[in-house]
C-alpha cells in the first residue's frame, strides 16, 4: 500500500516549508492523494531524505487501512433499503425476461409467416427470402449462446 503524509509532516521530514512543498506538487514533482504526498515521490525527488521510523510508517499504514475499511462499512445502506433495492432488480429482471420472450415469439412467428410467404414467390424471390430466414435465425443463435 502506498504510504501518504500531510503536507505538513512531509516539509518538516525534508526540512522546508509548507509552501515549498506546496510549489513542488503545482509543479508536479511529487504526487497527492486526497492532499496527502505520496512518501515514495517525496523520497525520489528528495533523496536525501532518510525514514528511519518504520514503525511510525506501519503505524500510519494501519490507520488507512482502518480507515478505508470503516468508511467502507458505514457507507453500506441498511438491511431495508438493500431489500428494497433487491426487489426493484427482481422486478426489473422478471420484466426484462418477460420482453426477451416476448421478442423471441415475435422472432419465431416472423420466421413462420416469411416461410409461408415463400411459398407463393419466384425462385429468385425463394432464393432471397431463404438467405433472409437463414441470416435472421443465425443471429438469433449468436446472440443466444
Amino acid at each position: 500500500m502506498e504510504h501518504h503524509l500531510n503536507i505538513s509532516t512531509a516539509a518538516k521530514l525534508v526540512g522546508i516549508g509548507r509552501r515549498q512543498i506546496q510549489q513542488e506538487i503545482k509543479a508536479g514533482n511529487l504526487d497527492v492523494f486526497e492532499g496527502d504526498v505520496s512518501v515514495s515521490s517525496l523520497l525520489d525527488f528528495y533523496p536525501q531524505v532518510k525514514l528511519n521510523n518504520e514503525r511510525e510508517l506501519n503505524r500510519v499504514e494501519r490507520i488507512q487501512k482502518n480507515a478505508v475499511f470503516k468508511v467502507q462499512m458505514d457507507s453500506l445502506p441498511s438491511e431495508r433499503v438493500m431489500a428494497d433495492q433487491l426487489n426493484k432488480l427482481q422486478v426489473k429482471y422478471l420484466e426484462s425476461e418477460q420482453k426477451v420472450m416476448e421478442y423471441e415469439s415475435l422472432l419465431m412467428e416472423s420466421k413462420h409467416r416469411l416461410e409461408i410467404m415463400q411459398k407463393d414467390c419466384d425462385r429468385k424471390q425463394k432464393q432471397t427470402l431463404s438467405a433472409f430466414i437463414s441470416w435472421m435465425m443465425t443471429q438469433y443463435r449468436q446472440s443466444h449462446g
